[in-house]
């Protein structure tokens, strides 16, 4: 079955499928935020771009709401953009191939962008229609959260009036999420000494196989970083020049390949191939990482991979890959199983002369955030004596969203939970950057829930949204709007 136009609610659906046509990834909102205007501008509805490129589109309340308190339901125009090896689509100017089984929608060998068009789906099917009760909305539509929340950062709060909002940018149906962890980047470079050496000999050893995930939600399910994994092997070589290294891509999201190119004045290949095989045989995923392999081969790129002279450079980058901090530093004592304070390297970049690497740290505590920090500074200077640590830049910093013990809002939800579902919903926090965080330091008063339908494996190609639980959030959130007289 690959029948979209089946897939219920169909206005939710149908929207979505609009906006998988759109390319929006991070840094490409452009056409997105001008559908979203295009969108108000049709149906005779007020709508503002303000000075974050963010997009607002207004309602009136629907009869007998005309007076009641506005709400606000926010959610993020941009998707994270990742696809398999294989995949030849151009997600800088193509739209998603979308798929389903009647159960889950997926797109053809890229993420889905369920985070967030399902947001911007249910937003455009509560403004297309007229037989819903609701309140006056205030929908604003975000840009760039994904790369550290940009249009939530230049947000303008004059332009909304409501306290309430409701977050559409959870991922697992029958949470309520209150609160959430601060973050931060941290850019480090690295200059090398510029003697190098032409070997004869050249292996590419990579990393693939790994479930890779969302950089917080992810975080503590015992994910591997690719490029930690690369130390495995590394250890137990001598005796050869360092080349370069690649893989990663995104701040965000968790390493699922990388690869490393050495160099040898002799044929070796035989002793790499039973290394590797060591390696393997170790099974170091585990249970979590059942799909981790190591390979390597042997390649010719005609001396276009210049190689450090000196081996020792060779033993400088193993100790960085093996040493380098990664994933949970610690756990909350507030919350049970949360974890409290996590950072990720997900970007690491090589060339002639510079090295650098992003990292993005994450606490639920300012004090655990400046701990991680100076954690990776300290790191940064101690790799080796000829290797020049150039300095760490900071950037995109958010703040943490602090639980309100006092939330009319959540408490509406708990209670429309509880009568569409039979049971109680659970309300946690989480170890993820929400813009929550933002708006309740920007918005006085500020009463916010984030939730949303099932979706799996966000941030990955093998993202996937469940059909009946967008169906059922549907309704959840119609509740929600009925019963805010």
């Amino acid at each position: 079955m690959n029948d979209l136009t089946k897939l219920a609610p169909a206005k939710v659906f149908s929207f979505f499928r609009q906006i998988a046509a759109i390319p929006h990834g991070s840094g490409n909102t452009a056409q997105i935020a001008q559908f979203c205007l295009d969108f108000a501008a049709e149906r005779g509805l007020k709508a503002v771009k303000d000075a974050g490129d963010n997009v607002i589109i207004y309602a009136d309340g629907t009869p007998g709401y005309e007076n009641s308190e506005p709400i606000i339901i926010q959610g993020h125009m941009d998707m994270v953009c990742e696809k398999t090896a294989d995949c030849q689509k151009n997600m800088e100017t193509d739209g998603l191939d979308l798929l389903t089984d009647g159960e889950w929608l997926w797109a053809d060998g890229t993420t889905l962008g369920g985070d967030d068009g399902i947001a911007l789906a249910y937003m455009f099917a509560l403004l297309d229609s007229d037989d819903i009760p609701h309140p006056p909305l205030e929908c604003v539509i975000t840009r760039d959260e994904e790369t550290g929340m940009f249009g939530a950062e230049l947000f303008e709060a004059e332009n909304v009036r409501g306290k309430k909002i409701l977050n559409i940018d959870s991922e697992e149906e029958g949470i309520l999420t209150v609160s959430c962890a601060g973050g931060i980047t941290a850019h480090c470079e690295f200059e090398f000494s510029r003697h190098r050496y032409d070997s004869c000999y050249e292996y590419e050893i990579s990393v693939s196989g790994l479930r890779g995930g969302h950089s917080g939600v992810d975080i503590g399910k015992g994910r591997l970083n690719a490029f930690e994994m690369l130390a495995k092997p590394l250890e137990r070589l001598s005796d050869f020049y360092f080349g370069t290294i690649s893989g990663g891509g995104k701040m965000n999201v968790i390493p699922q390949n990388a690869s490393i190119i050495i160099g040898s004045d002799a044929d070796k290949l035989e002793a790499l191939e039973k290394i590797i095989q060591k390696c393997n045989d170790m099974h170091y995923g585990g249970d979590a990482e059942p799909d981790l392999l190591f390979s390597v081969k042997e390649i010719n790129t005609n001396h276009q991979v210049k190689y450090f002279e000196n081996k020792c450079y060779f033993y400088y980058m193993e100790d960085f890959l093996k040493f380098f901090p990664t994933g949970v530093q610690s756990m909350s004592e507030s919350i049970e199983g949360m974890v409290e304070t996590s950072l990720n390297m997900g970007v690491l970049e090589m060339n002639d002369i510079f090295m650098s690497c992003d990292f993005l740290i994450r606490s639920n505590t300012d004090s655990g955030k400046d701990a991680v920090v100076e954690t990776v500074r300290s790191f940064c200077e101690s790799i080796g004596d000829e290797i020049d640590f150039d300095g760490m830049t900071l950037s995109a910093e958010y703040p943490a969203w602090e639980y309100r013990k006092d939330s009319p809002l959540r408490d509406l939800m708990v209670e429309v939970f509880r009568d569409q579902y039979g049971r109680e919903p659970v309300v946690a926090g989480i170890h993820a950057g929400l813009e929550c965080g933002i708006f309740s330091k920007k918005i006085k008063d500020a009463d916010a829930v984030s939730f949303g339908p099932d979706i799996e494996n966000i941030h990955t190609p093998k993202e996937r949204l469940n059909i009946a639980s967008v169906q059922r959030t549907w309704e959840f959130l119609k509740e929600i709007l009925r019963r805010s007289k």
